[in-house]
């Protein structure tokens, strides 16, 4: 762009990378207040309502791995235009589907779309800046981003409640049409060329083969009978296709995710906490929202906005998590974040019970202040659990085990909900996999670690 100074133009990136990367995550959060909407207009099963959700995590999380690969691939201007102009289309025709069939591939084809837009929001952040910049480039990208997450939920009870869910979908439209025409307009291409990227085609399919299957199965099971023919096969299918991905992956030498690196303890616990803290943040942006909704017969807009306490405090406490495990190390504020999410989750469940939001909401936003804390701090751990010229794999592999998080969160939900568990039984049920958490990290990261990691 003419007439803008180089450090103007390297901030506007910045802030249009951000807008992509947050669309993604508000697509994450904004459609837990809408599904009791969307289930009731469109006529669906809460199973089928929950696979609204959960084919755009599939699909997201499946194609991540090689969503990164994509400027080396086709060049970033082709590849932004391509996914933008397609996710925007997708958004269109979702808003107008009248059947679950329709809303559903169009949420599959958002899916797909976001695994290039996402990873592409943090590759042209670090082509973009020298190393001396770019952790504060970062910083600001992971901010911009986060914020589009915590206000899914308010965004989604104004939008349902005051105009129509359809608008969640179309919400989007504007927002990924001007951060898209910016970024593109903005990017600039480095000098030096890349080698073209291997892409694992036969562990892409394994994984998605075993994934889809498995959470099929899993979300399935109680509306066909967990004794039906089809769930076995699809549970089978499943165990089967993701041991043979692992089996496969370990004897590459361009792996799509690299299982050897779960060799080290350390890396395995960080992985473990990252994946578990997202499978978390999902089940309460989702199940909160339709507690209130369904229990407490609150209208999607309040829903929303009594949903905010729990998220709001992500964003603004990820930087100080981040500087207390670079002062302290990162053993204890992961334990000490894991202790208190298992307290949150306990008293979330038993909140519950009370019908009472005046008692929810002290321990939803203790919950949103422990998150920050394991979080960022695992993320520190796999990073500095292996060699520098593994760290591009890394970032990758941990969007991946996010969005798996983020996909079980929702499959959790759904197969509880289907049994007639309640509300109480999933947060009960978290809390009991972060004791296991827990413990393995108790073991995992070792206290002379801490100084390194």
């Amino acid at each position: 762009m003419t007439g803008l100074s180089e450090h103007n133009r390297r901030r506007g990136l910045v802030f249009a990378m951000g807008g992509l990367g947050g669309l993604v995550m508000l697509d994450e959060t904004v459609l837990g207040v809408s599904l009791p909407a969307i289930q009731s207009d469109l006529g669906l099963s809460a199973t089928t309502a929950h696979w609204i959700l959960n084919a755009y995590m599939l699909a997201f999380t499946c194609f991540a791995a090689i969503g990164g690969k994509a400027i080396d691939l086709f060049g970033l201007r082709p590849a932004l235009i391509a996914s933008c102009s397609l996710f925007a289309a997708a958004c269109l025709i979702a808003g107008f589907a009248d059947n679950a069939a329709l809303l559903i591939t169009m949420r599959v084809v958002q899916g797909l779309c976001a695994a290039i837009m996402f990873p592409i929001t943090f590759a042209a952040t670090t082509l973009t800046f020298e190393s001396d910049e770019r952790g504060r480039a970062l910083g600001v990208l992971g901010a911009t981003a986060t914020l589009f997450l915590a206000v899914g939920p308010l965004i989604g009870g104004v939008l349902t409640d005051l105009l129509s869910w359809r608008w969640v979908f179309w919400i989007n439209i504007p927002v990924v049409g001007t951060a898209g025409v910016l970024a593109c307009m903005l990017w600039r291409a480095p000098d030096a060329k890349s080698a073209r990227p291997d892409i694992d085609r036969i562990g892409l399919i394994l994984l998605l083969v075993g994934l889809t299957a498995l959470i099929f199965g899993l979300m399935e099971g109680p509306d066909a009978g967990w004794g039906t023919r089809l769930i076995y096969l699809s549970l089978a299918a499943g165990i089967v296709g993701l041991s043979a991905f692992v089996i496969w992956e370990v004897r590459q030498t361009a792996p799509l995710i690299d299982v050897r690196l779960f060799q080290s303890p350390a890396f395995t616990a960080g992985v473990l906490v990252f994946l578990l803290t997202q499978m978390s943040k999902i089940v309460v942006a989702v199940l909160v929202p339709q507690y209130l909704q369904l229990d407490l017969s609150y209208s999607a807009l309040w829903a929303g906005a009594a949903t905010v306490i729990a998220v709001l405090p992500i964003p603004f406490l990820s930087a100080p998590a981040g500087t207390i495990a670079d002062k302290s190390g990162s053993r204890r504020p992961v334990l000490g974040g894991l202790i208190v999410l298992i307290a949150a989750n306990l008293c979330i469940g038993t909140a519950m019970l009370l019908d009472n939001y005046l008692v929810l909401a002290p321990v939803l936003l203790i919950w949103g202040i422990a998150l920050p804390f394991a979080m960022i701090p695992a993320g520190r751990i796999t990073a500095n659990a292996v060699p520098s010229e593994k760290q591009g794999e890394v970032s990758g592999l941990l969007i991946t085990f996010r969005l798996i998080g983020a996909t079980l969160g929702v499959t959790l939900g759904s197969v509880f909900l289907a049994i007639d568990a309640g509300f109480p039984a999933v947060f009960w049920t978290v809390a009991a996999i972060f004791v296991g958490c827990t413990a393995f990290c108790w073991f995992g990261i070792r206290p002379e670690q801490q100084a390194a990691s």
